[in-house]
């Protein structure tokens, strides 16, 4: 019984020592099970990693495709544009070349050195560069008779005296007068955005300390001013130039250099854009330099106002075809008055013009070269009329302040104008031609104001010329001139009336 016991435990010893290892195997290969399903999800998370930054890599390298395509396109359609415009360049050199060329081009000569014809008519192109420059010009001459009193270089009819030792000092005064010759230079450089113009003049009107006289004491010699300074590119336009409100167009041809009677004209600072809609239709639109003037019950007449609110802002619209030129313009200004208490005053207000110029010959061939025209004005113009063109229009604005102490504001009012200039051109042969022209303006005075002589509540003008174009480039010529300055009626002085002669001449270059 104890041989059958020992047999039994050792037979459950043998048991033991075959069950411990394989247990320990079987829990290891667990253990290394779980270990792979851990690896296996790693490996599956870093696959699903790097399949996401696999994708955000394509998207970037087709971005990046996107783009090099874009401004590949950009660049060809630059490219082009730019092509398109040396194209165009060379076809205007190309028509120019049906003038006489220069001794360097009938030699065939290529070399950056030596000038050749620009895209402007009658410029050059600057040696190496494309950028073509036309300089240009007039020089005047004129020989002045005020039979009745000197009113100044032009006929500033608003300047006229009634009867008095001062008017009868200055009667059947001579002078000469060349002030109004002009310099030019333009420049037109090509760009993709189409020619880049410069346009720059100069002419001999600057204020002289002492006037006309002192000048021909101090051997004649004239103070130049900034005529014209102004860049273009595209449809803007930036820089001085004839206001965008006023209508040249429509203007008559005299040799005084004032024109009829308020004839709006003015040059101003300005950023312009201009549409042109059709070859018929124009439009533009400015923001101009604003100058507000005013006079007061203290006698001060033309005084600039020390504060400007806003730019002028000004639009214009033309229409022109063979018969007929036609504009409307329009502009609103913003009046500002600062009295000796710092008391501003500000008048919104505005004015129009418009005007047409008929080609006669466009009706009926009888008719030939000649033209009638004329246009109309109305409102706030202030500025725009400058004085010597008539009236004392400058002064928009009149303002009470009373006669003594402190210039404290009692009141205002605008001073606005009506006027129109008519004019008829005819041509008695292809070289000789006359213009007949009158100018008429009026200004709505305030009542409150003193009786003033310098004052003018209408100026009236007529004037008739004969041109005789002697060469191509020269115009000689004589014109009459006849006006008329009616005072305030608390003045107690009637109408009075000027005269001038004028014989002078133009030369072009």
């Amino acid at each position: 019984m104890k041989l059958g016991v020992r047999r039994g435990l050792m037979s459950s010893a043998a048991i033991l020592a075959v069950w411990f290892p394989m247990a320990a195997h079987a829990q290891s290969v667990t253990d290394m099970q779980a270990q792979i399903d851990q690896l296996s999800a790693q490996l599956k998370a870093l696959s699903s990693k790097l399949q996401t930054v696999q994708t955000h890599e394509a998207q970037e390298r087709a971005e990046q495709a996107r783009q090099r395509a874009a401004a590949a396109q950009l660049a060809s359609r630059q490219e082009r544009d730019e092509a398109l415009v040396i194209q165009h360049n060379k076809a205007a050199q190309v028509a120019l070349q049906a003038v006489s060329p220069t001794r360097a081009e009938q030699r065939g000569v290529v070399n950056d050195q030596y000038v050749t014809k620009g895209v402007l008519p009658g410029s050059f192109l600057i040696p190496g560069t494309d950028t073509s420059i036309h300089v240009g010009g007039f020089v005047n001459l004129q020989a002045e008779y005020n039979a009745t009193q000197n009113l100044g270089p032009k006929f500033s009819i608003g300047n006229l005296l009634p009867n008095s030792p001062a008017r009868r000092a200055t009667q059947g005064d001579f002078q000469y007068n060349s002030k109004v010759s002009r310099l030019v230079v333009q420049s037109s450089t090509p760009s993709r955005f189409g020619p880049v113009t410069t346009n720059f003049a100069l002419d001999f009107y600057g204020y002289v300390a002492g006037g006309d006289y002192n000048q021909a004491l101090q051997n004649n010699s004239y103070s130049a001013r900034i005529v014209y300074a102004f860049g273009t590119i595209g449809p803007v336009t930036l820089g001085m130039l004839n206001s965008n409100f006023i209508d040249n167009n429509d203007t008559p041809e005299t040799m005084d250099f004032a024109g009829p009677a308020g004839l709006p004209a003015e040059r101003t600072e300005q950023i312009r854009y201009t549409w042109p809609v059709n070859k018929q239709n124009i439009l533009s639109f400015a923001a101009e330099n604003p100058q507000s003037g005013y006079q007061d019950t203290r006698d001060n007449i033309e005084v600039a106002s020390p504060t400007e609110p806003m730019p002028d802002f000004s639009i214009r619209y033309q229409y022109t075809n063979d018969l007929v030129h036609v504009q409307l313009s329009g502009i609103l200004r913003d009046i500002a008055y600062s009295d000796g208490f710092g008391d501003r005053t500000s008048h919104m207000t505005g004015a129009a013009i418009i005007g047409s110029t008929v080609n006669l010959g466009a009706l009926n061939k009888v008719f030939g070269k000649d033209n009638i025209g004329g246009q109309y004005w109305t409102g706030s113009i202030g500025r725009y009329i400058p004085d010597d063109f008539g009236a004392n229009v400058a002064s928009v604005l009149a303002v009470n302040n009373g006669t003594t102490g402190t210039p404290k504001t009692l009141g205002t009012k605008l001073q606005d104008d009506q006027g129109f200039t008519l004019y008829y051109q005819h041509f008695w042969m292809p070289t000789l031609r006359s213009t007949v022209a009158i100018g008429y303006n009026h200004q709505n005075l305030a009542a409150f104001l003193p009786a003033d002589t310098a004052n003018a509540v209408a100026t009236k003008t007529v004037s008739a010329n004969i041109l005789w174009r002697a060469v191509p480039s020269a115009d000689i010529g004589i014109e009459f001139l006849l006006g008329q300055k009616q005072f305030q009626k608390s003045t107690g002085v009637p109408p009075k009336n000027a005269e001038k002669i004028l014989f002078g001449g133009t030369w072009h270059f």
